[in-house]
């Protein structure tokens, strides 16, 4: 269900301008797993709602029979055989899920670490190591995440919100009427705040790789710096760069601090209400106390996954500046060493003649200007 490690894949094909088609095609090769990974967790959830209407039935139909000796280890041996069914589909789920992140991950990073040795030299002239040491990192683990929990986290919430917000409506239409009313509230908080996040986020990532950055030049040059007398001067500058990286990431951590709080408050406020209407109704006889029970447990099911899918926003938002980050390594062309077509015309002769030769990294900087230069049997004239 894999794509085999001898089978090439260019990354550079996740290059585009629509992120979410990028992480799309970053998945070639293993998109049946993921697939059947999400399918898994469709049918998790499907077990899980399918245990509460097994309860109403026992509360409803099992407690007030006559034969309630032989009927009770059958509803016992459904509700084993659910939770059963409901593992299993979990583990598998999450076998899938990991086999894919971790594969997709180390493809990335066999590719990055062969990409970037075959860059030009002026593009790591002018891109600091710390910079790329965080981008194959902390950015490529992000996405490892992003695969094996984030994404596939979404689409167990989805399933559930569907799923027992149909069996409520089955139940009673009403009822999951009352259970949605905060949900747009949520997704439209979430939305905002995915916004908001992003922009911090990546510019905590810019900050830290700065701080490596300042760090990796400092023990690489700690010669340099002793010679110069300039210990100081460093400390200074990698207080005020990890100074400003912890402002940031205070900033950051503030949009969270926030966001917690009001969605709980707004989702435990409906599961109340929730539960104030379904007591109200089973006490006037509109439903049963199975049907209540049932209802109380669904109703959780819906409420607390929406306001995770909020918090999975936020973080996939994070997992989005990541493989942003990444593929702007993955998009830099690789430096061509079979370029040239001169082919001489006549027999090889012993000198090498330079003449007006120059060359820069970038237009403004030039490394090497000559006028004329001839080599010959290892011994230099210039002129």
């Amino acid at each position: 269900m894999n794509q085999s490690t001898s089978e090439p894949f260019d990354l550079k094909v996740t290059v585009t301008t629509n992120r979410y088609r990028g992480l799309w095609r970053m998945i070639t090769g293993y998109r049946l797993t993921y697939v059947l990974a999400t399918v898994s967790i469709g049918l998790a959830a499907v077990a899980n709602t399918a245990f509460y209407y097994l309860l109403r039935y026992f509360t409803d139909d099992v407690l007030t029979s006559d034969n309630l000796r032989q009927r009770v280890p059958l509803v016992a041996l459904g509700f084993v055989g659910i939770a059963l069914l409901q593992g299993l589909f979990t583990f598998l789920s999450g076998r899938w899920a990991a086999q894919t992140a971790e594969g997709i991950t180390r493809r990335l990073r066999d590719y990055l670490y062969d990409h970037i040795q075959r860059l030009s030299f002026g593009y790591h002239d002018k891109t600091p190591t710390g910079e790329l040491i965080q981008r194959v990192t902390s950015d490529v683990d992000a996405l490892r995440l992003f695969f094996a929990e984030q994404a596939i986290g979404a689409g167990r919430i989805v399933f559930l919100f569907v799923v027992n917000f149909v069996a409520i409506a089955v139940l009673n239409l009403r009822l999951a009427l009352i259970s949605v009313v905060v949900i747009p509230v949520i997704l439209i908080v979430s939305v905002l705040f995915f916004k908001k996040i992003s922009e911090r986020y990546e510019r905590f990532q810019e900050q830290e790789a700065k701080l490596s950055t300042t760090l990796q030049e400092n023990l690489s040059g700690i010669r340099v710096v002793k010679a110069f007398a300039r210990q100081q001067y460093e400390i200074d500058k990698f207080e005020a760069d990890n100074q400003e990286r912890y402002q940031r990431g205070k900033r950051l951590l503030m949009m969270h601090a926030i966001y917690w709080p009001s969605t709980d408050i707004v989702s435990g406020a409906q599961l109340l209400t929730g539960y104030l209407f379904g007591a109200t109704m089973a006490i006037q006889g509109t439903i049963s106390i199975g049907t209540y029970l049932a209802y109380m447990g669904m109703l959780g099911w819906i409420i607390w996954p929406m306001r995770n899918l909020g918090r999975l926003i936020v973080q996939m938002s994070m997992g989005l500046v990541s493989f942003g980050r990444v593929t702007e390594i993955i998009k830099e062309d690789r430096e061509r060493l079979d370029s040239g077509t001169y082919q001489p015309t006549g027999p090889l002769r012993g000198d090498l003649v330079f003449e007006d030769v120059s060359f820069a990294y970038d237009k403004d900087t030039a490394v090497l200007q000559l006028t004329s230069v001839l080599i010959r049997r290892s011994r230099r004239w210039w002129r």
